[in-house]
């Protein structure tokens, strides 16, 4: 692995939409128009780093090694030159709605944009490694911090069909912002799994202890952060309808476990909306309802998403030290005139 530099502090164009929540390192909401789109485009995506971003080279490899059958030098011509996979994947930042916990938390404070959708290229990470029957998780390595982000998976999710080692994000060679040449995407889970600018996998033979494993990204000590908790939000609601028209209410949910339905709550009454697009196995939902309010006033509006074991989004949300997996249901105020 050789890093040939560093990127700096991010600029993002403010007529972009996005928020900056710091520059260095780079923590950047996704823009306001990005949820409209099923893909979201790499402009509009939201951008999460634990340090500077590394650049690396075109020559870059990845060291594989530990408890394998094999280990090896993982080079970017050789996993170009294996049959592809290609898979659409919502990621979230596990922070994402910390911004709404009560009390505060410290760390970057995420509202509701720290999520996104891609369609990653990629191969297999079962295709190029093969485990020593000791190995119980493989440890992932990024570049960025000089190779200080480390983080492990189960032997078993580490060699799902999903988990990708992916070089191409929405047709086009990663962008270095978003963890190119190569990064892990792993379906399902929290975005802090899909480790950036890989540059070591190495199987082992006990737990990973490692700082971004046991002590961060762990909702309680001894209780890590892991798959995505199902969560919905609206998009592009109005802020105000008219008495007796029909209104549009719309929005995205997303979980690790698939979705099942989305019900919108108006004035504490549920109505089932409709989902639409396809049921991607690891992406999102659109839903809508159509609503027409009686009468003119105001009108206490939220959305509440249940995945495929039954599992729904709890009232509050689940308040832990470091704000993790905010899964609340989203309430809003829609006036009608």
């Amino acid at each position: 692995m050789r890093v040939q530099g560093y990127i700096g502090a991010f600029a993002a164009p403010e007529e972009e939409g996005r928020r900056v929540l710091s520059r260095d390192p780079a923590n950047v909401e996704a823009a306001e128009g990005a949820f409209a789109k099923l893909i979201t485009p790499a402009g509009e995506r939201f951008l999460r780093c634990h340090f500077a971003i590394p650049h690396l080279g075109d020559d870059h490899v990845v060291e594989i090694g530990g408890a394998v059958v094999r280990p090896r030098s993982l080079t970017l011509p050789e996993l170009r030159s294996m049959p592809p996979v290609v898979e659409t994947v919502v990621t979230e930042c596990a922070g994402n709605g910390r911004a709404m916990l009560d009390p505060p938390v410290s760390g970057e404070q995420w509202a509701h944009r720290g999520v996104s959708a891609a369609q990653w290229a990629g191969v297999p990470l079962r295709s190029v490694l093969v485990l020593a029957e000791s190995a119980v998780e493989v440890v992932f390595t990024g570049a960025d911090g000089g190779c200080g982000y480390q983080r492990s998976l189960p032997r078993e999710v580490a060699l799902d069909e999903g988990t990708l080692l992916a070089y191409e994000m929405n047709g086009e060679p990663i962008p270095t912002r978003f963890g190119g040449p190569v990064r892990l995407v792993v379906p399902g889970w929290y975005g802090m799994a899909s480790v950036k600018w890989l540059a070591r996998i190495e199987a082992v033979e006990k737990p990973f202890h490692g700082e971004f494993q046991a002590h961060k990204y762990v909702y309680a000590p001894g209780v890590p952060v892991t798959r995505i908790r199902i969560k919905s939000m609206f998009v592009g609601l109005p802020g105000h309808v008219r008495a007796g028209m029909p209104a549009r209410l719309s929005g995205l949910a997303w979980g690790g476990d698939g979705v099942s339905r989305v019900d919108v709550e108006i004035d504490g009454e549920r109505h089932e909306a409709r989902l639409l697009g396809p049921a991607l196995p690891h992406s999102w939902r659109r839903f809508e309802l159509l609503w027409t309010p009686r009468a003119p006033g105001r009108h206490a509006v939220a959305c509440r998403a249940t995945d495929v074991s039954g599992s729904s989004q709890p009232d509050e949300a689940e308040w832990n030290p470091l704000g993790y997996g905010m899964n609340a249901l989203q309430r809003v105020e829609i006036v009608a005139i």
